[in-house]
This record gives C-alpha cells, structure tokens and sequence, in this order.
C-alpha cells in the first residue's frame, strides 16, 4: 500500500509505525543502528513501529531524519511561508492514536529558528522521556499539566509554564479528566525543508554542540588486495 492511499481524509499517515519499518528495511538498517542515530531506545523504537506508542514530533523527526523522512511525509502539514497566519487558515493535525491535535501558528524565512505550536493534550496521555539539542517553553493555557524535567516532577496549572534545554529528558502527562491547551515553542528543526533529506546531517548531539553525521547506512571500510607473492625466474 502507498503512502497517500493510506492517509485518512485529514492528510494523516493511518500506520506511522508500519510506514517506519518498512523504510528502515528499504535502507537495510536494523533497530539498534536507527535508535544509535536517533539516540533513542530500541524498545522505545519497536513499540513505535508496531504502533504500541506514539511518537512525539521531536520523537519523529528525529527518527525520520535518520530515514531521510521529513514530517510531511507522515502529515500534510500546511505551508509556512509569510508571517501571518489568521486561524481560518490554519489546519489543525492529529498523530496516528495519540489523540493529541497539533495547531501550528509559526511560519518560516530564511533565519527562523522558532517553531511554535498549540497542543491539545487528552485526559489519559502520557508521553514518552526524550531530549534534543536546543530549547523549548511550554506555557498552559488551559487545563493541568503533569510536567517531568530530569527528576523532577512538575505540576503545572492554567497560566503556568515551564522553560528549559532540551538536551535535558522531559516529558509531559494529563492524568487528569479534562484536556489541556498548551502552547508549545521550541528551536527544533520540526518542519525546515530539507531537515529530513537523506544526504543531510542528523541532529547536534548536545545543546550547542553541533556534531555530524550522516543519515545513510554505515559502510564497511575498505579491504585491501592482497600482496602477491614473488615468484622466482
């Protein structure tokens, strides 16, 4: 089955996790190579690839980048170019069995390096610890908020809001009976053009620290012939 005749009427991948599996085996790549360059768990991974979790966006991204998938792939997401953008013209996306609707307000030129986005978050998601290079603020706007930063655990209420690395592990959870709006800013390369094309470099390892390396299969170093023997006249 293609891509586009598996996506719902809303422009949504129905099976991210089996549209993952069957790209990493296009690439010959095996789980542990792909979570080493994402620097993610395997079983996290796994999971997202039998569809047993849902992935984050960064979560995503940086995944696709390493299989040389941009996030449009796996959604229509509109186009970002300008700098105004009324809510009649925008589109709201959804991630396959999160439940969770993004609402993208920012756009793109040449020196952004902010994305913002409105989430709605639903009663009962939890999602799962991850880090990138850069920063992010989340900020509620309304509902609750179960926050976790490194070891800490933050409740954050209506109002409230939270700023931090990324490259430190966070995650959020709504355990409780409403949903939450959040909006949600941060400097990860979500939606730049190009981000996920497979002869680009992959994320900077540490904040701040950009280190390279390339998104296609590792190759095996080269043998050298073999000496011949000299032979006598």
């Amino acid at each position: 089955m293609s891509a586009d005749s598996a996506r719902s009427s809303e422009g949504v991948l129905s099976n991210i996790g089996e549209a993952l599996r069957s790209r990493r085996r296009q690439l010959h790549l095996s789980l542990a190579e792909v979570a080493e360059r994402s620097e993610l768990s395997i079983g996290y991974i796994s999971q997202i690839e039998r569809n047993l979790a849902s992935p984050s966006l960064t979560a995503l991204m940086r995944i696709g980048q390493v299989l040389g998938l941009e996030l449009d792939y796996f959604f229509h997401a509109r186009s970002a170019g300008g700098h105004h953008f009324p809510q009649s013209a925008r589109t709201p996306f959804q991630l396959q069995a999160s439940g969770m609707t993004f609402d993208r307000i920012s756009g793109e030129f040449p020196s952004s390096v902010v994305n913002a986005l409105v989430v709605t978050v639903p009663p009962g998601h939890r999602s799962s610890p991850v880090t990138h290079p850069g920063e992010e603020l989340a900020y509620v706007i309304s509902g609750n908020l179960q926050y976790t930063l490194g070891e800490r655990k933050l409740h954050l209420s209506e109002g409230d809001s939270v700023h931090l690395p990324s490259d430190t592990p966070h995650c959020w959870e709504n355990p409780f009976a409403k949903a939450a709006t959040v909006l949600w800013v941060g400097t990860a390369p979500l939606f730049k053009a190009g981000s996920g094309d497979a002869d680009t470099h992959e994320e900077l390892q540490s904040h701040g620290s950009p280190t390279r390396r390339s998104s296609a299969p590792k190759a095996k170093p080269a043998t050298a012939p073999a000496k011949k023997k000299k032979t006598r006249p």
